[in-house]
């Protein structure tokens, strides 16, 4: 359907040019983030079928940006095409059916479309079922980040518990993903092991109330690891590193134990970016597999992500899960913002106001 033909209303509220930050495709891999993004201005294109145009509120920046903008996520960059994975806005204009209509003038949570345009923007186009209703409480901040990883932390412990997990491992623990798996777990009797950098983060992750805290580096960090696995028997790991600390953990757990990676933290320019041992992978039987939301998300029913929206909803209606903002920033501030989350993603998350 053409903008022509959507009705009045739609049509008053759709705008003709749309102001963003995209990857800029002419930056050097190993210049600073800041470097890495350009404000851009294009026209807004019609609404193919099935989207819905959001009038963007908030988006934060995720560590799944980061790695999009170092040229090592799934997607391959597109030329003039704005980044950013998430956010909250407005439906202003829908060319979707009948739930398009629905979602006309809520304010959503807002998935962007795999490979097309991305939401650090004044407006946003996206699939109608990429966007989840929030409910009232919600503040617009924490509405912005209530998919990518509250989600993601949720449907981990989902698989865990489906593989039979009693307790499970996850590295990265002091990321919004993992302090989200150990809020969750603990609701639903999961024992958590999480691993950190920092010293400073141990504290933290205690009494969030993860079972224990270890800090890979120390040097009987391994020995740590290993005995604890074996009193909890955890044969899970949530790896949102990759790289060598997938083999490196992994050693260290029980036989038939399976590792779910769902991120890449390291800090190697390697384009594949993963290991595992082969050895342990033939004789004690470890598996390896991989969680994408987006692929979550794009195979599910309506009703599945709905289900999912309100029951990650319902966990910050009731303080359960709370994202960590670091601070709200316009389009001028934005890259230096970008800068300081690259440098400190502990410290909360970095928001887009556009």
């Amino acid at each position: 359907m053409a903008i022509n033909k959507l009705t009045e209303v739609h049509l008053k509220n759709y705008p003709q040019t749309n102001k963003g930050y995209a990857l800029s495709l002419l930056a050097d891999l190993e210049a600073p983030f800041s470097e890495r993004i350009t404000l851009i201005e294009k026209p807004v294109p019609q609404l193919k079928s099935g989207q819905v145009l959001v009038k963007m509120l908030t988006a934060p920046v995720n560590p799944s940006d980061l790695v999009y903008l170092m040229g090592k996520y799934g997607l391959a960059p597109v030329d003039g095409a704005f980044a950013g994975f998430e956010g909250c806005g407005i439906v202003v204009a829908a060319n979707a059916g009948v739930y398009g209509k629905w979602l006309t003038g809520k304010r959503v949570a807002v998935s962007a479309l795999p490979g097309e345009d991305g939401v650090w923007a004044e407006y946003a186009i996206t699939k109608a079922n990429y966007c989840l209703p929030v409910r009232k409480e919600i503040s617009d901040q924490q509405a912005a980040t209530i998919i990518v990883n509250p989600c993601t932390s949720v449907c981990l412990v989902e698989r865990a518990i489906a593989l039979g997990a009693k307790a499970l491992v996850i590295n990265a623990a002091a990321s919004q993903v993992g302090k989200g798996v150990i809020r969750y777990a603990k609701m639903r009797n999961i024992k958590t092991i999480a691993t950190v950098r920092s010293k400073a983060n141990v504290s933290v992750l205690q009494q969030l109330g993860a079972d224990s805290v270890l800090l890979n580096t120390d040097e009987d960090f391994h020995q740590q690891l290993k005995e604890i696995c074996k009193s909890l028997q955890a044969r899970v790991l949530l790896d949102a590193v990759a790289d060598i600390d997938t083999p490196t953990t992994m050693a260290c757990m029980p036989n038939k134990s399976t590792a779910i990676v769902y991120g890449r933290l390291t800090e190697t320019q390697d384009p594949i970016g993963g290991q595992f041992s082969v050895a342990d992978v033939i004789f004690r039987q470890h598996k390896i597999e991989g969680f994408w939301l987006a692929t979550y998300i794009g195979n599910a029913k309506p009703w599945q992500v709905l289900g999912l929206s309100k029951k990650v909803q319902k966990l910050f209606a009731e303080g359960v899960f709370q994202t960590d903002i670091y601070g709200q920033f316009g389009f001028a501030d934005f890259p230096s913002a970008l800068e300081h989350y690259a440098a400190n993603k502990s410290a909360g998350k970095v928001i887009l106001k556009p």
